[in-house]
């Protein structure tokens, strides 16, 4: 019987957290050490074809290619990266059996798919068995923190091989059921520009706090403006959150600058290069003082949303693993796909809300769920 656990806590005892969110207690930070490991594996496991590619400070992506039965294409992506451990009250990645799970960081999110695809490729090899459609097994890094750079390496490569992907999957927790849409995002930044003066006399200044202050009301009103209008799919509608602000030096000085950051989340058919020029048109007409609006990370343009009609792959998945298709609240590497791969769907064990927390895990019985699920959608013979 092919033992997902013995794999799945093989993985999670080489620590991979994102380095944006490492600690005291993260060990190495990075996905390297277990990329490497993965690339070993699957050349072990009788892949075709296994490459290391370095993306971001070494931190590399790993491929493998196992030829199919048929020149059809398909990939499971699956990060590497994990969030931080520092939060944990278990051993963060002891990967123990225990109470019918597997218990550690990033056994749930997600190397779970890893495990059970590792295991079903051992499987295989053993049996003699190929899947229908070539697979592409992509381990990505950086899905956690620092702007999905894994999914734009794994694009561009297949891009450059010239590969053409049929059905792509992305892990994540799902409950099984296929994610066929999610929101896109954009984060931006506003600065208001005043002028300082002494707090004793204010009026020789110009106050950037006040002028953000009504930048912030005119934002809070666009959002309620957003979520007033009847949602065109099961995704929702788009929505807007300020979620900092910052200004000022000293208690005695007039502040000369105030920043404000946020976050817009994209119902499909928005499109990210509209939404921006929008918000800055509320931010110049809200404020009496000049603004400077800005991405927050440079290069960063923002993602569209993903969204398909629940059919073929999500349909497929969902009979396999007895669920049926949704949407999501959260985001995932699906946003660096638009327009990539035929169908694509977020599928993946457990629950979302149980990702993050002080303790990790992800049930036996999904890793076998999840391995037939996978097994249906592969085909092997």
């Amino acid at each position: 019987m092919t033992d997902f656990a013995t794999w799945l806590s093989r993985l999670v005892r080489i620590p991979s957290v994102n380095p944006l969110q490492a600690g005291p207690t993260s060990g190495v930070p990075g996905e390297a050490a277990l990329a490497t490991e993965l690339a070993a594996c699957f050349r072990s496991l009788g892949a075709d074809r296994v490459e290391l590619e370095p993306l971001v400070d070494g931190r590399p992506n790993v491929y493998a290619v196992v030829r199919g039965r048929t020149d059809r294409v398909v990939a499971l992506d699956v990060h590497t990266d994990t969030v931080t451990v520092e939060n944990m009250t278990d051993p963060p990645f002891d990967g123990r059996v225990e109470h019918g799970a597997v218990w550690g960081r990033g056994a749930l999110d997600t190397k779970a798919s890893l495990g059970v695809i590792c295991a079903l490729l051992e499987d295989w090899q053993r049996t003699g068995l190929r899947p229908d459609p070539t697979l592409v097994v992509v381990g990505s890094i950086g899905e956690e923190a620092g702007g999905m750079p894994g999914a734009i390496g794994f694009r561009a490569w297949a891009e450059r091989q010239g590969m053409e992907i049929d059905q792509l999957v992305i892990a994540e927790p799902t409950e099984l059921r296929p994610v066929v849409g999610h929101k896109g995002g954009l984060a931006v930044r506003i600065t208001v520009h005043g002028r300082s003066a002494h707090s004793a006399t204010p009026d020789e200044g110009a106050n950037a706090i006040y002028a953000a202050a009504r930048v912030v009301s005119a934002l809070e009103a666009h959002h309620h403006d957003l979520t007033a209008v009847p949602p065109a799919t099961p995704v929702g509608t788009g929505t807007l959150t300020v979620s900092i602000i910052h200004g000022g030096v000293a208690s005695n000085i007039v502040p000369e600058l105030c920043t404000v950051s946020l976050g817009r989340r994209l119902a499909p058919g928005e499109d990210p290069a509209v939404e921006f020029e929008r918000i800055a048109a509320i931010a110049r007409d809200a404020s009496p003082l000049p603004v400077t609006v800005e991405h927050q990370v440079a290069g960063e343009t923002g993602m569209p949303a993903f969204y398909a009609e629940p059919a073929g792959l999500a349909g497929a998945l969902a009979a396999a693993a007895g669920t049926t298709p949704t949407t999501a609240p959260f985001g995932t590497n699906a946003l660096r796909y638009d327009g990539f791969a035929r169908e694509k769907v977020v599928f993946g064990p457990g629950r979302i809300e149980d990702a993050h927390k002080p303790t990790e895990h992800v049930t036996l019985a999904d890793l076998d769920r999840t391995a037939a699920a996978l097994t249906a959608w592969l085909q092997p013979g």
